[in-house]
């Protein structure tokens, strides 16, 4: 099984939500592989932050009577006879969907800004990659140099040197828009079928990288995480702050790294 496939299936296992024959498996490779034995603990960590940071609202008393007297009303009526109970009642249907809404908005809501400014960046930067990708798919090279120029011009930020892409990886795609509210460019390279990486670059004189979680690659430190099955890497170079997101194994997202960070 590939650190890939793992790394996808890590949320569940940490929640125990696996067939107990697949999760053997999972244990069994992460005893032996350092990198998806750290994504785990990391997935765990940011979990139990969650769970013991994140304020929790009661919902308010009138709310929650109003949905009990609803559900017990449902519960006296034949199960047969239910759904037709709900469409001589639509105004019931949307009150259960009000309340729904409303203790889902609570908690994701809260929740949801609970969690560190770096963990959001990286989640948007993962949903971006994962767009651009299927955008991408099976896009002819462009000609590099014609795109890179075009890009640098609807930038509203200097981007300087970068990497143009290889014969390894092909640069498919260029665009840009914002990420957490900065501008953005998002370069696109293409490693191998249905496998891409992208490059984020923002501006960055006033952005802090995290201390923790580095990893070392040559002389390099970027800040590493494992996010939706997707490595990340976070760094400052000149005046931007990059991020670099990428479907390949920690191995082949350090190999890319080093390809865009040593572009001076």
């Amino acid at each position: 099984m590939e650190c890939r496939d793992v790394q996808e299936q890590l949320t569940d296992l940490s929640r125990e939500r696996l067939p107990a024959e697949l999760a053997v498996i999972l244990r069994a490779h992460l005893a032996g592989c350092v990198g998806c034995g750290e994504a785990l603990r990391r997935e765990e960590r940011l979990r139990t932050l969650i769970q013991t940071g994140a304020p929790r609202d009661a919902a308010p008393a009138a709310l929650r009577a109003r949905v009990e007297s609803v559900l017990r009303e449902a519960e006296r009526t034949p199960s047969s006879g239910r759904f037709g109970w709900l469409r001589s009642h639509p105004w019931m249907v949307g009150a259960l969907a009000g309340a729904a809404a409303v203790l889902a908005v609570v908690w994701v809501g809260r929740g949801w800004f609970a969690a560190d400014p770096v963990s959001r960046l990286m989640a948007q930067a993962v949903e971006e990659h994962v767009e651009y990708a299927r955008e991408a798919m099976d896009r002819p090279a462009p000609d590099a140099t014609e795109l890179l120029r075009s890009v640098a011009s609807r930038a509203t930020f200097p981007l300087g040197p970068v990497f143009a892409g290889d014969a390894a990886a092909p640069l498919v795609s260029a665009v840009t828009g914002t990420l957490a509210g900065r501008p953005m460019v998002a370069l696109i390279y293409r490693n191998a079928p249905g496998r891409y990486t992208t490059l984020l670059l923002m501006p960055g004189a006033d952005v802090t990288i995290p201390t923790e979680d580095r990893l070392v690659i040559e002389s390099f430190k970027p800040h590493h995480r494992v996010a939706a099955g997707k490595h990340v890497l976070y760094w400052k170079q000149r005046d931007l702050a990059c991020l670099l997101v990428s479907d390949l194994d920690q191995s082949g997202s350090a190999s890319m790294f080093l390809k865009v960070r040593k572009v001076t």
